[in-house]
């Protein structure tokens, strides 16, 4: 995949144009994606449509991003640093409805705030094995730490059958980004806090039957 310039680079034949000029250009660019994408979604989108938006020429745009794709993933990279961030939050152990408070509700808000990109990016995934890998690397950073917790609750009930953490983790991601999609994207209508604590209250019941820990 092509990554285009980082976010606010210089080109490198932009050398006599300021660099707060090429921020801001590249900025424009970026917004008039999220405009487009958000009008048109991923695959009717054209570089046509950003320059419009943007009000800068062709010429302009392949100075700073290769094709559309490069766009797209400077805003998806963004948004994953928020993702990495989040995922990396310490868990308190003598807090776990807390901490899936805290990491569900960030997750929601991350979506809600950056629903476009996150649509995007999802619809990019399903023909570009790029975007596809990228997703699942970033899922993958939820899906270890729940599995960690999960593990752990497990082996301090003592018990030994059921599915592998990693399933089960990766299930439990799965709800939240599938919510998060349907409120977020298609329109559902819910309360933030009664969505957040109804997904605490289905984790808590999936670790309490799994090791009898209580967490909600």
């Amino acid at each position: 995949m092509s990554t285009g310039h980082a976010p606010g680079a210089a080109p490198a034949d932009g050398a006599g144009e300021s660099s707060t000029r090429r921020a801001r250009t590249a900025a424009r660019l970026r917004q008039a994606a999220r405009e487009a994408f958000t009008d048109l979604g991923w695959h009717a989108t054209r570089v046509e449509d950003i320059v419009s938006r943007a009000g800068v020429s062709h010429g302009t745009f392949y100075t700073y991003y290769e094709n559309k794709t490069a766009v797209l993933d400077d805003l998806v990279r963004a948004s994953q640093a928020h993702l990495i961030e989040l995922a990396s939050a310490p868990w308190e152990a003598d807090d776990v409805r807390g901490a899936l408070e805290r990491i569900i509700g960030g997750f929601l808000d991350h979506y809600v705030d950056d629903k476009i990109v996150m649509r995007t990016w999802l619809q990019a995934a399903r023909e570009e094995r790029a975007f596809s890998e990228l997703y699942v690397a970033s899922r993958a950073l939820f899906v270890r730490r729940v599995a960690g917790n999960v593990a752990t609750a497990v082996a301090a009930s003592g018990r030994t059958d059921g599915p592998p953490a990693l399933t089960v983790a990766s299930a439990l991601v799965a709800m939240v980004e599938h919510f998060a999609y349907c409120w977020a994207v298609l329109g559902e209508e819910h309360d933030r806090e009664d969505a957040v604590a109804a997904l605490v209250l289905v984790w808590g019941a999936a670790l309490n039957d799994l090791a009898g820990f209580a967490v909600v």
